[in-house]
């Protein structure tokens, strides 16, 4: 199993994306119901600095369209999210300000 996490909106808010993680072997077993996944990739969990890198692709969906990064799981709330083509690379924060919690 392995951290990924994709990018997806429903058919009930298809312009609403959703951040989707866990551990899993393949990003499309990821995707509950029915709806477009914006792209995907690996991720890595920082609990100790509150951080969430997120890096890479996913090879079923691509790479990650962050316009759909509108909604992220409550549990995550006060973690900076840093995104990095590839892992070990310096990478960019995410602006969260308009991300609704869910």
């Amino acid at each position: 199993m392995h951290p990924k996490f994709i990018l997806f909106a429903s058919a009930d808010k298809p312009l609403a994306g959703t951040f989707v993680y866990g551990m899993t072997f393949q990003h499309k077993d990821l995707v509950k119901g029915y709806g477009k996944v914006h792209g995907g990739g690996w991720y890595q969990k920082d609990d100790k600095h509150k951080t969430m890198t997120l890096y890479g692709s996913s090879g079923d969906y691509g790479q990650p369209d962050f316009n759909f990064l509108n909604r992220i799981p409550s549990e995550l709330k006060g973690y900076r999210f840093i995104f990095t083509p590839i892992q070990g690379l310096p990478g960019n924060e995410l602006p969260l300000d308009d991300v609704e919690w869910v």
